[in-house]
């Protein structure tokens, strides 16, 4: 049992010493790595104070124009808004007169040739029914008087006054 406890030890010590070889490269590896990274993060720094220390300075400078702009941008929104709104307002109501005018204007034709149809019918009334009256006498007339004539001069070839024979009153009613 002896040999196996040194066997034991001696390996136990030989693991310990492996151990400490591995911690001790970890060691190092971990100072090289902190070093670089406080390397890396001074280079950083030193290249983005600059930079901060400038963009700070634009944007309070900037603030209040920003206040500005974005209160100015309100103020014609709202000036935008209210003119869309009259704008609209207008357009309704140039709409409804426009149509109210077509309706007049709808009216006024419909009048206009309801008062020409009464007129032509007026005139067809007054002025063309006698018309056809007269011009209907008139042929009537003239009928007769071409009756008479011919019959006159029938009268004269035959040597009688004037009256109608029974033939040419038959004549006279067809």
């Amino acid at each position: 049992m002896n040999t196996f406890l040194i066997i034991f030890v001696a390996v136990a010590a030989v693991a310990i010493v492996v151990q400490m070889g591995i911690l001790l490269v970890m060691y190092k590896s971990t100072t090289r790595a902190a070093a670089r990274i406080e390397g890396i993060a001074c280079r950083l720094e030193e290249r983005s104070t600059p930079v901060l220390i400038t963009a700070y300075a634009i944007l309070t400078d900037a603030q209040p124009k920003i206040s500005a702009i974005t209160t100015d941008l309100a103020e014609a929104t709202a000036v935008v808004r209210a003119n869309v709104s009259q704008i609209g307002e207008a357009t309704a109501e140039i709409v409804e007169r426009a149509r109210l005018q077509a309706v007049r204007v709808d009216e006024l034709i419909s009048g206009t040739v309801d008062r020409i149809e009464d007129t032509a019918e007026m005139v067809q009334n007054t002025v063309i029914h006698p018309v056809r009256k007269i011009q209907a006498i008139l042929q009537a007339l003239q009928a007769g008087i071409g009756f008479l004539r011919r019959s006159q001069s029938r009268g004269r070839r035959d040597g009688t006054t004037g009256q109608a024979v029974d033939g040419d009153e038959e004549e006279m009613f067809i």
